[in-house]
């Protein structure tokens, strides 16, 4: 049996996890800016709880921060996402131990 359309479908999914993947990185860096815009205009600032009135800019740096190093890492995100890693099973590593049964 030929391994062509197992290919196929893996590239496929690969496909598929890189799409959902962005997708999410940029609902969640639109939602961290839209918080960000909310904080800066002061949108509602008469419904927000004292503390958020107070630490109005130290949230926002926060959040910019956070904004920045998802933008930075967001391609080594996609990458882990769609390349996994495969783990090594249970039992001995032969490079260690040897091979005693």
């Amino acid at each position: 049996m030929s391994k062509i359309p197992d290919q196929l479908e893996e590239r496929e999914d690969r496909k598929q996890i890189i799409r959902i993947t962005k997708q999410n990185l940029v609902l969640s860096i639109i939602f961290l800016a839209s918080i960000c815009l909310v904080l800066g205009l002061r949108v509602g600032e008469a419904l927000w709880p004292l503390w958020i009135v107070v630490h109005r800019t130290q949230i926002i740096g926060v959040i910019l921060l956070a904004e920045f190093l998802l933008i930075l890492l967001s391609p080594i995100i996609v990458e882990v996402n769609s390349n996994p890693r495969t783990l090594s099973g249970p039992g001995k590593n032969p490079n260690k131990q040897g091979w005693d049964p």
